[in-house]
């Protein structure tokens, strides 16, 4: 899994029918800074929404055939899966 902060959300008025019911979601990948806080500033990806997060939230992301099984379908076109949201913990997360 991957921490990443959620940075936008995407629009899509046509998409697989596996993929009805999901948000799509845009996510940058996160780290700890020289303070031990979360910052996001590796690279973006697309993640399906299993969960509904919102913009700003820091995630749990899976990916591979697991992003398919946390779609709850094995065949969903998806590599990136959000499954988490973080609430808070010794980062400085609030």
């Amino acid at each position: 899994m991957y921490v990443c902060k959620v940075i936008g959300k995407i629009i899509s008025t046509v998409k697989n029918e596996k993929l009805v019911g999901h948000s799509i979601v845009l996510v940058q990948a996160a780290a700890l800074n020289d303070r031990g806080s979360l910052e996001a500033d590796g690279p973006v990806f697309a993640a399906a929404d299993t969960i509904g997060c919102g913009e700003g939230n820091f995630v749990l992301v899976t990916r591979g055939s697991n992003a398919r099984y946390a779609c709850k379908c094995a065949e969903a076109p998806v590599d990136m899966a959000v499954v988490g949201i973080l609430d808070g913990g010794q980062w400085g997360l609030s």
